[in-house]
């Protein structure tokens, strides 16, 4: 989970809160960082009252810390990527639209960009 950390000058973490209204009228509201904060109401409002009362009292009785993990020695972390590498080296299909794209990116004729764009 990637949560900001508070800085010293700001004790507050930005959360995203997740709406939903229900078919009988009423909300439920829901932390999607912590999914079991979560409660319903009879309205909006008070959905949103009711989680921050909610995350108010878990908070008071939890301690919160960074923690480092390590990994084992023999893990190796593999891009997802790399069982596509190579997948195309014997298609000339490929190859030949390949080398189109590097052409096209080594080329410093800009006359395709709309000077407009980049004037204020």
């Amino acid at each position: 989970m990637n949560l900001p950390r508070p800085t010293a000058a700001k004790h507050e973490i930005t959360v995203t809160l997740m709406l939903e209204p229900q078919a009988s009228g009423r909300f439920v509201a829901s932390v999607m960082e912590f999914p079991d904060c979560r409660v319903e109401a009879e309205t909006r409002e008070g959905a949103i009252a009711l989680v921050h009362d909610q995350w108010q009292a878990q908070i008071e009785r939890a301690e919160f810390m960074p923690l480092s993990l390590p990994l084992p020695r023999n893990a190796t972390v593999e891009s997802p990527w790399s069982k596509l590498f190579g997948l195309y080296k014997d298609d000339p299909d490929f190859a030949e639209i390949a080398a189109t794209m590097r052409a096209e990116r080594e080329v410093d004729d800009d006359s395709e960009v709309d000077p407009a764009v980049y004037q204020q």
